[in-house]
């Protein structure tokens, strides 16, 4: 009994089913006549067009501010319109040796070096702006520092042996000799690593600056990460212009506690270091600062103790 009554329900969808397709079908030939019919009309559309330069010549400099996108007010139908969104390129690439080599000074933005980027099905009505200004001027050369900002993050017991490289450190910018006397430096990208435990090198653009030109694109920043074992140190403390009477230092060696790389190891003395107290620089408390002059190149003292000052006793002044 439970088939025949499924057998039924399932006859009577097919047949609801049936009863609405004849409905939908003419629903969609008239969404598709409608469609068709309002892509044929004429409507009015703003396009936005990119604009670049190439071929800027080595020894001139572009000193005009030229624009980096067009307004387009255009009117075509709604086919030649999609048309353009879906096919057209929408930047328009000038060529400023052929611009330079013509004398042209002012160039038509409905120029048709411009407006070849537009299908035939479109009529350009307005463009803003009317027209682009080329002023070049000799090329000026300058050489200024490259500067980014690096940010290391190292796994525990792993540190920067040495300082970080940056190659080049200086580059030349090229420009009218108004846009580069205002360059005083150039920036490269930002540098961010994290949990380093291998030594770096890596590629990193430098930023570029409107109507200039740079000798170079991008810097190599290079380390080296190794693993750093601590050690520690005790270093007799030499006197520096002491008084022409008998004085005392409440410490008469400084601890330095230093970290340096594995593959550096060896067994340091304490004549590797000086430490010294200059009595010159002695406060009004009586406390003269212990200063580290003389250390191994690849060590890094990370803890010192007395930190500052060393105590003075027995000192009274004649």
């Amino acid at each position: 009994m439970k088939e025949i009554e499924s057998i039924q329900s399932k006859s009577a969808i097919r047949k609801g089913i049936k009863r609405y397709v004849p409905f939908f079908l003419c629903l969609a030939i008239s969404a598709i006549l409608w469609f068709t019919r309002e892509m044929g009309k004429s409507y009015e559309e703003e396009i936005t067009l990119n604009v670049a330069y190439e071929n800027v010549p080595k020894s001139l400099a572009l000193i005009s501010e030229v624009p980096s996108t067009l307004r387009v007010s255009v009117e075509g139908t709604g086919w030649g319109i999609l048309s353009h969104y879906l096919f057209d390129d929408e930047t328009v690439t000038l060529d400023v040796t052929e611009i330079e080599g013509s004398n042209i000074s002012k160039l038509s933005t409905k120029d048709h070096r411009i407006m070849n980027v537009l299908n035939e099905n479109l009529k350009v009505l307005d463009v803003y702006p009317d027209d682009i200004s080329f002023y070049f001027e000799k090329i000026n050369a300058k050489k200024v520092p490259v500067k980014t900002d690096i940010s290391l993050n190292f796994e525990q017991q792993y540190a920067l042996d040495g300082e970080v490289s940056i190659t080049p450190d200086s580059i030349y910018v090229y420009g009218s000799k108004v846009m580069t006397d205002t360059i005083t430096k150039v920036f490269a990208e930002t540098v961010e690593l994290k949990k380093l435990k291998e030594s770096f090198k890596l590629s990193v653009p430098i930023r570029t600056i409107d109507n200039l030109r740079l000798s170079a694109d991008s810097i190599c920043i290079s380390g080296i990460v190794e693993k750093f074992t601590e050690q520690t140190i005790a270093v007799p403390i030499k006197l520096m212009n002491a008084p022409d009477i008998a004085v005392d230092l409440m410490n008469d060696k400084v601890t330095l506690t230093f970290i340096i790389g594995i593959s550096k190891v060896q067994a340091y003395n304490p004549s590797d270091f000086e430490a010294i107290a200059d009595f010159e620089k002695m406060s009004e408390k009586g406390l003269v600062p212990v200063e580290i002059v003389r250390q191994p190149e690849f060590v890094h003292i990370v803890h010192q103790e007395p930190v500052n000052d060393a105590i003075i006793t027995n000192y009274t002044e004649e």
